[in-house]
């Protein structure tokens, strides 16, 4: 849990950081990246049973494209910012024994936020995807049961334990994981190389 939960906190803490500059709003307080059930539950889910992918849903500023579009960039960037950590450190490993933390950290960095990358390609509300669809649905169907059920899952206090049922399942890992791990294992050999 320890080697997941920092660069998990600093993640989901600078991509909502991130948010309220571009959009220019301030945050409710310090900790509100961080403070609601359904940025954890998931997570908690994930890493309890032992998933590939790892995911915590975003507790966002504001809703619609431009803020998921936002979150998503901020997520690359990070991404970026694990590889090139983590390239680092295996550049300077330790002569014996088990690599320090710093360079686990920098690996779960680099994952965490391609995971999160592949989780605004589903359609979930909150995630570029998702966000998208909806917009299309208010436009063209706004009484369609796909759009109900869309708004059903954005706002009901429901909402949060079915993104978790589907954390604690193996189908992040079977349906994201064929995009996500491939990605991963690309990155790691690289990071390795260079």
């Amino acid at each position: 849990m320890m080697l997941y939960s920092l660069p998990t906190l600093i993640s989901l803490t600078l991509v909502v950081a991130m948010e309220s500059w571009w959009l220019k709003q301030s945050l409710p307080h310090p900790f509100y990246a961080i403070a609601s059930r359904h940025v954890w539950l998931p997570f908690l889910a994930s890493i309890c049973f032992t998933r590939g992918i790892i995911i915590a849903m975003p507790n966002p500023l504001a809703g619609g494209v431009h803020s998921a579009l936002s979150r998503l960039i901020v997520h690359v960037i990070l991404c970026i910012a694990g590889f090139l950590l983590y390239a680092l450190m295996l550049q300077h490993q330790s002569p014996a024994g088990l690599p320090p933390l710093h360079h686990w950290w920098a690996k779960v960095l680099m994952y965490f936020n391609l995971c999160m990358i592949g989780l605004h390609l589903l359609p979930l509300p909150q995630l570029l995807v998702g966000e998208l669809i909806a917009v299309y649905l208010n436009q063209r169907a706004p009484h369609s049961t796909l759009n109900l059920t869309f708004h059903w899952l954005k706002q009901s206090t429901y909402g949060p334990w079915v993104i978790t049922f589907i954390a604690a399942t193996s189908l992040l890992d079977r349906g994201l994981g064929q995009l996500v791990f491939p990605v991963y294992e690309k990155l790691a050999t690289l990071a390795a190389q260079l």
